[in-house]
């Protein structure tokens, strides 16, 4: 019988602790001849973990059978492959792993079919040893010390008082949503029976599949059109993950309930680990806003000026400091008392400690006065950086001939440039509406759109009167509140018979969001978004594009998801005409996109066929979209001070 050398790949986005641990635990099987390797793949900026193998076919057969039932799928793997080879290239020496920090599980396909199945005599039992994930060992004493009857129990109880507080893990879980919120906040929801998903949710067999990764993150989607229970426009929906919720949600699941309501305490997350919010953008799933500590290797394709760095939200503090071989970051969740709103009068400026100078130097004094454009800059700093191994560079390199979008929802969203001399340029800002609907309808009455408002006014006075009583802040995000006017204007407002009188900015833009995610039509019709030329850069006549919506609703198009849908796909052809524009003036060889505001799927999609087409767009696979990205960018940025 011959033997065959044959490679087993699993190329990921970001590292993958378990990977790492599953091939040293292969690395035992000292009958197959094996070898393990990682390799940084430089012209995709992909991790590739490998096992290699030498042996019989039958064996080889049975090798593959193992990995595939053992090599849980991560959110971050993005291909496997397995291929014949010549020679290996692994060692035969263990990887190091700090003790228990490379198992992120608390469950895998080995005890979870034991402990979650209601079926099998080890249900419910949450100290199930299970010596393949370690689960057993990431137990805390509250959780250990649970039986099978105390979880039972805790299962009746949500059924009786339709509330479960779950402090071991920091959450409450809910049968219904709840009318005690004071302000709106898209509700999460915890899935009970996967079977019954697509009943549910509109998800996509990507979106599936990442719910079921081993990171078990929170995407957002819509619900079922006309369901009878989910009747907000958007919801995060995640699986359990941890063997607490694994057992609990079984047994609810047994008695009828498909899915629950969770919050969670905002100021004491030592209990469990927040979220992971994801977003699909550039063909990658990337973190909206990291809120756990790690880190990346240090870049090498830019001068980095700054040892150290922070920024801040209004909840949280990033900390980023540089090493010899690192970029390390430390988020800290701030207390209640000291979050505050963050506007855009206000902005935030990364807090530097260096004096060294840079190109970019003088980048925050250009455009108008008070136009601050370091975010953006950070954030394009941040996207571009890479790491290679085999690069090394004698003199200091700069971002030169680059752009970004950069849409956030609580700082200014803008298009900058940097130019091949590395001088930075505010080529575009999405300005703030007024404060109240009513002073949105003064300017259109002051603006060339006054005839279409009174036509308007007269043939729409529910939708008119609704404008006038909206209440808009700084807070909202600009992008936020022109998708909420939006929203009114197209006749998506709150019916009349539900207690609606305070119309939220947030909930307005998540619903002209879900109906642009409903629409199942390729053709729209085109909103105009026209600039405005001020005196350093340009900004958008949002008179004329709310104007050009109210005509085609004057024109009777009744069909609000194709409207909600032309207004994306028109403003992301219109960024694509900008983007075009600026090429010819400076050349543009790398596009960055950052900002929370793509997380808004609809956004992330049309930009991506509208600009990637022309511009492939950039984001920094091993960050998040706002947030560390922003800290770590600073310490590539000089920014004069006071």
């Amino acid at each position: 019988m011959s033997m065959h050398n044959i490679r087993f790949d699993f190329i990921c986005q970001r590292p993958v602790p378990l990977y790492k641990h599953l091939c040293n635990e292969y690395l035992q099987r000292t009958e197959l001849a094996i070898s393990i390797g990682i390799e940084h793949q430089q012209n995709n900026d992909t991790i590739c973990y490998f096992i290699e193998a030498c042996a019989q076919q039958a064996e080889l057969e049975a090798l593959a059978d193992d990995i595939a039932n053992d090599f849980l799928l991560s959110v971050w793997l993005q291909k496997t492959e397995i291929k014949r080879i010549n020679h290996k290239t692994g060692q035969t020496k263990p990887f190091e792993v700090k003790q228990h920090q490379g198992l992120p599980l608390y469950f895998c396909q080995h005890c979870q079919p034991q402990l979650g199945d209601n079926q099998h005599p080890h249900f419910g039992d949450i100290n199930l040893v299970c010596e393949h994930c370690k689960g057993h060992y990431k137990l805390s004493r509250e959780l250990k010390s649970l039986t099978h009857l105390d979880i039972a129990a805790m299962a009746n109880n949500l059924l009786s008082e339709k509330t479960l507080a779950l402090p071991m893990l920091g959450i409450t879980l809910a049968l219904s949503a709840g009318n005690k919120q004071t302000q709106y906040r898209r509700p999460r929801i915890l899935v009970c029976n996967p079977n019954s998903l697509n009943s549910q949710f509109c998800v996509t067999d990507s979106q599936v599949l990442a719910l079921s990764s081993i990171e078990k993150p929170l995407l957002r989607v819509r619900p079922c059109s006309d369901h009878p229970s989910l009747h907000a426009p958007l919801y995060e929906i995640q699986f359990a993950e941890n063997r607490l919720l694994v057992i609990l949600t079984e047994m609810l699941r047994q008695k009828g309930v498909h899915w629950l309501y969770v919050n969670q305490d905002e100021v004491d997350n030592t209990k469990m680990n927040l979220p992971l919010r994801l977003a699909s953008i550039s063909h990658y799933w990337l973190p909206i806003t990291t809120l756990t500590d790690g880190n990346i290797p240090l870049p090498n394709n830019l001068t980095c000026l700054h040892d150290e760095n922070n920024y801040k939200t209004s909840k949280y503090k990033f900390l980023v400091k540089s090493t010899k071989h690192l970029l390390e970051w430390h988020v800290v969740t701030l207390p209640k008392l000291s979050q505050v709103t963050i506007s855009q009068t206000q902005p935030t400026k990364t807090m530097l400690d260096s004096e060294r100078h840079s190109p970019l130097e003088h980048a925050i004094d250009k455009g108008e006065p008070g136009k601050d454009i370091s975010n953006s800059l950070c954030a394009l700093s941040a996207g571009l950086l890479r790491h290679n191994i085999n690069e090394h560079h004698a003199k200091a390199l700069f971002v030169k001939n680059a752009a970004i979008l950069y849409f956030n929802k609580h700082h200014p969203s803008q298009i900058v440039t940097v130019d091949g001399h590395s001088e930075a340029e505010l080529f575009f800002e999405l300005p703030m509406l007024p404060s109240t609907g009513y002073e949105v309808c003064h300017k259109l009455s002051d603006s060339p759109q006054k005839n279409v408002l009174d036509k308007f006014k007269q043939l729409h006075p529910r939708e008119y009167n609704q404008l006038l009583d909206l209440q808009l802040s700084p807070s909202d995000g600009a992008l936020s509140q022109l998708m909420a006017v939006a929203a009114l204007i197209i006749g998506a407002g709150p019916n009349q018979d539900k207690h609606s009188k305070q119309m939220c900015v947030s909930a307005m833009a998540d619903k002209f969001i879900a109906l642009a995610m409903s629409y199942q039509g390729n053709n729209a019709p085109r909103i105009d978004f026209p600039l405005t030329k001020g005196m350093a850069h340009r900004s958008l006549n949002w008179c004329k594009t709310l104007g050009s919506l109210m005509s085609f609703k004057l024109a009777g198009d009744a069909n609000l998801a194709k409207l909600a849908f032309a207004f994306h796909d028109s403003f992301a052809d219109y960024l694509s005409h900008w983007i075009e524009h600026v090429d010819q003036n400076i050349g543009i060889k790398q596009l960055v996109v950052a900002g929370n505001e793509f997380a808004n799927p609809v956004l992330a999609e049309r930009v991506q066929l509208r600009i990637g087409k022309n511009f492939p767009l950039v984001v920094n696979p091993l960050l998040d979209l706002d947030g560390v990205n922003i800290a770590i960018g600073g310490l590539y940025l000089k920014q004069r001070r006071g």
